[in-house]
């Protein structure tokens, strides 16, 4: 069984944890927020079907009032047919005028909307090119959605790699302190956002820049007790080097 490491060689190794559960914190946030990522890709891409549906039923709509006039022309021409017949049955002038007033109006009934299937017809053909203009938007966005889904699903097995190898490292420095020191460390870094140990920096504290009593400062330099700040309750170290300095 090994002996005991000092304060100070803890401090040291929670100084490399600390540097390995950034990463870790760092590389976690952004794991959670690719279900989020492909949630919004999925989304905005089901948003961009309803170009497609509201050129279909646009289309769909032109076609049934084309149906309609079409119906309505051949009706009015077998009626025009039918009075045509009527007219050499008619015994006065008066009966055969008033009937090719008649025709004549349905005629002109039929010319307008022959008119308007014409119109129609151009329409459909722009509501055609229009549904395909639609598809082939729809076909390229969802290619691009493919490709980007694609780059999060290999970012995220990039991330787990990399997981995988920080909590192998984190393993090996665990052992090195002691076990009261690291539940309290573990436990701020829970609830800090990541950050269970950090430097004093000008008298104040790294974490929550509040700051601190001489007296804990100068603790914090001997080194020889865990020491936190008493505001966030993070562990406290100064960096050799600014010592030196």
């Amino acid at each position: 069984m090994s002996e005991p490491k000092s304060v100070k060689e803890q401090v040291s190794f929670l100084i490399k944890l600390q540097v390995i559960d950034s990463k870790i914190y760092a590389l976690d946030m952004e794991k959670n927020e690719i279900p989020v990522r492909i949630k919004a890709i999925e989304d905005s891409l089901e948003a961009k079907k309803t170009g497609i549906k509201q050129a279909e039923e646009n289309l769909k709509a032109l076609q049934v009032k084309l149906k309609d006039n079409e119906v309505s022309l051949q009706q009015k021409e077998e009626q025009v047919k039918k009075l045509q017949g009527q007219l050499f049955q008619l015994k006065t002038n008066k009966e055969y005028t008033t009937m090719l007033t008649e025709i004549g109006g349905i005629k002109a009934d039929n010319s307008m909307m022959e008119e308007e299937i014409i119109k129609s017809m151009d329409a459909i053909e722009a509501a055609k090119k229009n549904l395909q203009a639609e598809r082939e938007l729809f076909k390229k966005e969802e290619a691009d959605a493919a490709k980007e889904k694609e780059r999060v699903s290999v970012r995220l097995k990039e991330i787990e790699s990399a997981l995988s190898v920080f909590y192998s490292e984190r393993e090996a420095i665990i052992p090195n302190i002691e076990k009261q020191t690291l539940l309290r460390y573990e436990k701020v870094l829970k609830n800090r956002d990541g950050l269970g140990l950090v430097s004093v920096e000008d008298g104040a504290c790294g974490g929550c820049h509040m700051n601190l009593p001489p007296q804990v400062v100068s603790e914090v330099k001997i080194r020889d007790k865990i020491v936190i700040c008493g505001n966030c309750l993070r562990i406290l170290y100064i960096d050799e080097n600014a010592e030196i300095n």
